[in-house]
């Protein structure tokens, strides 16, 4: 049923709209004429020292009053927001010059205009009525020119920060980030998170704050001093820029990998946030019934995240790059702690739990003849941890920093690795950030070696960062040496082993072709030679000496006599022959750690996905052979027996449990 207004209230609306047409004509809103005005800008985009052109037609439309307004972006002429600059526009048409200084002529309501998204209008007769207009406008900072060689030598100082959430949980986080950058003096930064909450993209915001170039894509941004040549992604998790350093290419890489299947929380009993087919308690963060510590299931985990074959992704196109004659250098936040800190010296610190990880990611870039930049520069895992998770952010609650409440979460998951070469050196590695860390959800001063560099800009977010300086030279970085044909950027990295064992040995940065003989000390003892490959990298097996002393020992690479590189490693004691032939895995008899199709325990040291035999030492089989048939007559015999009793037992109609 329709019900019809009463007629006096019909007219009653109909002069109020005659009064309001009348109210329009009168006040020369021109709705009809607006669409024959104009309005343009000579350029999009201008710096903080630059000017534009502003020009406006108003044919049709003209008057003495009629006015142009610059506003910010996305506030409404009349809407209660200020225009920043204004000025009148009489006349049919005119052109006049604006910029953030020089803004002579205009009224100014705004004391200094920085960098930002603008909006022009053409506004009308001393009012809101919009002729012609937005058009958008952006005020960059100037960019800033690179740092200039001096010798053929250029700085290229590269951070690695993860900027939480797109700056968006400190208050004024872009802001804070810019500052954290322009204080580190970095050149380049890999900004992992660059999305807020409801995705938008810092980077370019950073960016204009300091005046650098930029690229956003995957979920990291890269903000560059150095010019950008050209920008592509490797897979889905790397963003990729070759920079141009003073004529000299170089390829970046920053990279955020996946958070979920967090495996290093197992042994510090949590969940890990992982996906598919294992334990319930597993698929979320909550607190387990017990830490897992078998390294097979921690391994087999961590494969299923991707992080690794995101490693092996990114190797593909490094060594392309490498074979075009250009320097590398990857960054990002991993989410996975490095093969080369997870070792037998910590095993017993940081709640690792006995558990020794070669951790696949980092193992997978060492193995391709990356460097792990502060690693080289601090190589003991004891003294210089070099953790950058959590980070004791003052600004925030403790709450908002731990995943793992109850326990000793810190780990180094943000790095800055390179590819060793002649022209590329570097120079220092440091931590970034507050001093304080999580521990059991108590703030805590790091007392280790590490050194940390705190900025005075607030500091914005979770993680802290890494600052690795390098110097980029135009030929070679160092000049010959005596002693034998080098690059200056040879080193060895070797996992920890037992007297009696296998111990691997790992070096890259060396000149195709070069002897290398690697030495035990402290006692220099000569483990054998290897030749570098055309990449420059090696790996060398060899059984640890019977005669050698448990402990701390060092690895010493040498070409020509004249030592090139060395680094720490741990021989443990042999193992007891009578309990098993390599190192014990506290966690291999852990309820419930095993995942569906991993390796068995006694193999827990690894890595599922890559493991490979290895090769017979010459020992003899027969006595191996007649214990596993001897093995096999005892299983069938009892077979038959526990056959037997079952039967008998269903005969009396009755149940074995």
């Amino acid at each position: 049923m329709t019900t019809r207004r009463p007629v006096w209230r019909r007219r009653i609306v109909a002069a109020l709209a005659s009064v309001a047409l009348g109210l329009v004509a009168g006040l020369g809103a021109v709705p009809a004429a607006a669409a024959g005005a104009t309005l343009t800008v000579s350029a999009a985009e201008l710096d903080t020292s630059g000017t534009v052109a502003i020009s406006y037609d108003a044919t049709g439309s003209a008057g003495a009053k009629n006015w142009i307004g610059i506003y910010r972006h996305g506030q409404k002429p009349g809407s209660g927001s200020s225009s920043l600059d204004w000025r009148y526009a009489p006349g049919a048409g005119g052109s006049f010059t604006w910029g953030p200084g020089s803004r002579d002529g205009w009224t100014h309501e705004a004391a200094t205009i920085g960098a930002g998204d603008l909006d022009v209008y053409l506004l009308a007769n001393d009012g809101y009525g919009v002729l012609a207009g937005p058009v958008a406008l952006r005020v960059r900072v100037q960019t800033v020119p690179p740092k200039p060689a001096v010798d053929g030598v250029s700085e290229l100082d590269v951070l690695s920060f993860n900027i939480w959430k797109g700056g968006s949980v400190v208050s004024g986080g872009i802001q804070h980030a810019a500052d954290v950058i322009r204080e580190s003096g970095a050149d380049v930064a890999f900004l992992p998170e660059r999305f807020d909450p409801r995705l938008a993209d810092a980077t370019p915001a950073i960016a204009d704050q300091l005046g650098y170039h930029s690229v956003s894509a995957t979920d990291t941004g890269l903000v560059s001093r150095y010019p950008i040549v050209s920008t592509a992604t490797v897979g889905a998790r790397w963003t990729k820029a070759i920079i141009d350093v003073n004529g000299t290419d170089v390829a970046v890489y920053g990279g955020h990998l996946e958070y979920r299947w967090y495996a290093e929380y197992l042994p510090r009993g949590y969940g890990p946030t992982a996906i598919g087919d294992w334990p319930a308690e597993f698929l979320g963060g909550g607190e387990l019934s017990a830490p897992v510590t078998d390294v097979a299931t921690m391994l087999t985990m961590n494969a299923q995240s991707g992080r690794p074959d995101s490693a092996r992704e990114l190797l593909a196109d490094v060594d392309a790059e490498k074979k075009a004659g250009r320097l590398v250098v990857v960054g990002g936040d991993f989410n996975e702690p490095s093969a080369q800190d997870w070792t037998a010296a910590t095993a017993g610190l940081f709640d690792h739990r006995g558990a020794v990880v070669p951790w696949q990611t980092t193992r997978t870039l060492l193995d391709g003849g990356l460097a792990d930049s502060y690693r080289q520069a601090h190589p003991d895992p004891v003294k210089n941890p070099g953790f950058t998770w959590p980070a004791g952010n003052p600004n925030v609650s403790v709450n908002s920093l731990t995943w793992a409440p109850k326990a000793d979460e810190r780990d180094r998951i943000d790095y800055v690795f390179y590819a060793p070469s002649s022209r590329l050196e570097l120079a220092s590695a440091a931590v970034v950030g507050p001093r304080a860390t999580i521990v059991r959800s108590q703030r805590v001063d790091d007392d280790s070696d590490d050194v940390i560099v705190t900025p005075d800009a607030v500091w914005p977010s979770d993680h802290k960062a890494v600052l690795s300086r390098f110097r980029v030279c135009a030929e070679s970085c160092v000049p010959d040496q005596p002693g034998g044909p080098t690059t200056g950027q040879e080193s060895v990295t070797a996992d920890a082993s037992r007297v009696g064992s296998p111990l691997i040995v790992r070096g890259s940065g060396f000149l195709p072709g070069a002897a290398v003989t690697i030495e035990l000390h402290s006692e220099p003892t000569v483990l054998g030679t290897v030749e570098a490959g055309q990449d420059g990298a090696f790996r060398f097996e060899v059984t640890v000496p019977a005669g050698t002393a448990p402990g701390d020992h060092s690895l010493v690479a040498l070409i020509d006599g004249a030592e090139v590189a060395r680094t720490a490693v741990r021989i443990d004691a042999a193992a007891d022959t009578g309990g098993g032939t390599g190192p014990s895995d506290p966690g291999a008899s852990d309820p419930g750690s095993m995942a569906p199709g991993s390796t068995a325990p006694g193999s827990s040291l690894s890595d599922p996905s890559t493991s490979r035999e290895l090769a017979s030492t010459g020992s003899d089989a027969v006595p191996t052979t007649l214990i596993a048939v001897a093995v096999l007559l005892l299983g069938l015999v009892l077979a038959i027996g526990r056959r037997g009793s079952l039967l008998a037992a269903r005969a009396r109609g009755g149940r074995r449990a």
